[in-house]
């Protein structure tokens, strides 16, 4: 059994997975949200402390034992974490490691600790003989340690492995659709504070990218032009989904449009990821995007799926996380789209 931790801004969850043969299940899930009062909710507000009782508490109501876990994966929190496809040299041991800890310092804030890092080679590169792709994730050693000592503080005797992401979101799709074998897919995870980008291929390079526009910018925003509390706002937002941060004199005939001379958190979000998938294409001519797959905790949003699809000219598509695994009978998930990370960290745990 393998249980993947994803340690969220607005809700931390958890996904219990077993496996057998080529059999996998969901025996137990559960998620808890991080504040005690919605009105008073602050993403950037969010201590250690608070993470760290919120998941004690969410891990008591599934009556699961910290301590008897045996394998665990959990995500890292925040964005000093470096992911990036790089070419480099056909070295060995000592030197390959040394030249990649010198690329990794150019992409990560250092804090005066060193860089922690793992990397996965991709194979040959298919432009320079000699050349290799690697996969590089990187972050500093006081991060780790930060997260070290959280995942200790709940009260795992194994703190497991600790995963970013956009690796846990690439697992979980390649889990359920397979690598893309022409062009490449796009994954959108909209979680409550950041939005997570992926794209790859198999003959592709790897690009992510974080937005800092989520669920709780749609909502401030909503909360702004009504003036209404957070709480209110929230409930707003779930109600209307897409037209909550509309008013009904910039709404047309089209059910998802908004009016570009009233710029929004939606317009906004899109031109952002527009900008992500056209600096993609530039950097890779021979790329074409095949599905844009809309996941995370926001993705229900009422309209947010078509509306995406209508400013992109896309083909959007819902990346269910339990496409490919049977579910324990009386377990039910209001929204299974907020469990994508814990379930892509599950799956890592059980490999």
């Amino acid at each position: 059994m393998s249980l993947g931790l994803d340690i969220g801004h607005f809700k931390s969850k958890v996904i219990h997975l077993s496996h057998d043969g080529d059999v996998y299940k969901v025996i137990n899930h559960g998620s808890k949200e991080s504040f005690s009062e919605i009105k008073s909710f602050d993403p950037d507000m969010m201590t250690k402390a608070q993470w760290v009782a919120n998941i004690q508490d969410l891990l008591k109501s599934m009556k699961i034992n910290p301590r008897a876990q045996k394998k665990i994966s959990s995500s890292l929190i925040g964005s000093s974490t470096t992911i990036k496809q790089i070419v480099t040299l056909e070295l060995g041991g000592d030197e390959l490691t040394q030249s990649l800890e010198f690329e990794a310092k150019k992409h990560i804030p250092l804090d005066g600790t060193e860089v922690i890092m793992d990397y996965h080679i991709l194979g040959e590169n298919n432009k320079d003989v000699g050349k290799i792709d690697v996969l590089l994730v990187a972050t500093t050693k006081n991060l780790i340690n930060q997260h070290n000592q959280m995942i200790k503080e709940i009260g795992f005797k194994k703190t497991g492995i600790f995963d970013a992401t956009p690796i846990a979101l690439t697992n979980l799709h390649i889990f359920n659709k397979g690598i893309p074998k022409e062009g490449c897919d796009v994954i959108i995870n909209i979680g409550s504070k950041s939005t997570t980008i992926v794209a790859y291929g198999q003959n592709q390079d790897f690009f992510t990218r974080e937005l800092n526009i989520a669920g709780h910018s749609i909502t401030k925003e909503v909360m702004e032009k009504n003036n209404i509390d957070y709480e209110e706002a929230e409930k707003m937002k779930l109600e209307l989904g897409v037209k909550s941060i509309n008013t009904s004199s910039n709404m047309d005939n089209s059910e998802f449009t908004i009016q570009v001379s009233e710029k929004t958190v939606l317009s906004n979000f899109i031109d952002e990821l527009r900008k992500s998938l056209r600096y993609y294409m530039k950097s890779n001519p021979q790329a074409f995007f095949s599905t844009i797959y809309l996941t995370g905790g926001s993705a229900k949003l009422i309209g947010l799926k078509d509306y995406i699809a209508n400013e992109l000219n896309s083909k959007v598509e819902l990346l269910d996380p339990f496409e490919n695994i049977s579910i324990k009978d009386g377990l039910n998930f209001a929204n299974p789209y907020q469990y994508s990370v814990s379930v892509g960290l599950a799956l890592r745990g059980l490999k």
